[in-house]
């Protein structure tokens, strides 16, 4: 019988498999995570179904759940146990976006719908508290305390990420402030689904910490892709120029590109004239004459590189 070890190396050597497939071959076990996600969050509270509808809808990225599932079934078949830890990631993936830069409602905008643009300011906070709370709820019924204390250090990571990106302005943000802030605040979460489904499964620590790393260098991968498909969309560009957010395209142009008289140049701008259509369209320029395209894909590979070490 091959060791997890073996079977780990042998699934990395397997011919590259069409995402598409991936989510058909666990779309049974993807609904069972949504159940869980909607069982969990309960009907008591105002609005339930729509926090879940929220939560599961076509905004989410099921990469998350596919790397639990997939690390999961290294070990055994997931069952309910698997599905509440997937649940308990998705509820604080959630619960992170609903507390972060949490200002007055002028300055609060942010991409898809947004979560304060949905429910406002106060209610957002405070569902936040309430998905966090539900999430240890869920990890203390389940009884397994390396689940519990990996998923907390996933929350405490999420935490300092946030801080870390707000002790830093976006336009003096290197490329390095940016890896650390998106590992501790989204990457980490994979890598937290990876090592729970290898406790779930009996692995050793040894094991646990090689699987964390996987699903760290796959969380980074799916983040950059996510980037990458926005830096293809000029009102996204925008969008992120405007919105004054942290976001890898802009740390590599200004970090890596542009030589440092025009990188505080383009600073400047991007702190005091953001809104300015003359700055944005400068700036999109710019993105469009260095190639980030490029740039952010092969960024992206040496994640996915690394994953698969």
């Amino acid at each position: 019988m091959q060791s997890i070890q073996q079977q780990i190396e042998s699934k990395a050597r397997i011919e590259q498999i069409p995402f598409e497939t991936i989510l058909k071959e666990n779309e049974y076990y993807l609904k069972q995570v949504q159940n869980a996600v909607r069982n969990n969050i309960g009907a008591s509270l105002p609005f339930s179904s729509e926090i879940a509808n929220h939560i599961m809808g076509s905004d989410n990225n099921p990469t998350r759940a596919l790397v639990l599932l997939k690390t999961a079934s290294l070990f055994d078949k997931p069952d309910q146990a698997v599905f509440d830890i997937g649940s308990t990631l998705e509820l604080l993936n959630t619960a992170s976006t609903l507390h972060q830069h949490i200002k007055t409602p002028e300055n609060s905008r942010r991409l898809h719908k947004h979560n304060k643009n949905i429910w406002g300011n106060e209610v957002s906070v405070l569902l936040g508290d309430y998905l966090l709370s539900i999430s240890f709820q869920i990890l203390t019924r389940l009884g397994n305390l390396d689940v519990l204390e990996c998923i907390s250090l996933a929350t405490q990571n999420i935490s300092h990420g946030q801080v870390l990106e707000i002790s830093e302005p976006p336009h003096s943000a290197t490329i390095k402030h940016w890896r650390r802030v998106i590992l501790g605040k989204f990457a980490g979460l994979f890598g937290a689904g990876a090592q729970s489904a290898a406790y779930w499964g009996g692995a050793d620590n040894l094991t646990a910490s090689i699987l964390f790393s996987f699903g760290e260098h796959v969380g980074m991968a799916v983040k950059l892709k996510t980037d990458l498909n926005e830096l293809g969309k000029k009102k996204f560009v925008k969008q992120k120029i405007k919105n004054y957010e942290l976001w890898s395209p802009i740390c590599f142009l200004l970090h890596e590109c542009l030589p440092d008289n025009q990188r505080l140049e383009i600073s400047k701008k991007i702190q005091n004239e953001a809104d300015d259509p003359e700055t944005v369209n400068e700036i999109l320029n710019l993105i469009k004459e260095h190639d980030l395209t490029d740039m952010v894909k092969s960024e992206a590979e040496k994640e996915l590189k690394l994953a698969k070490e």
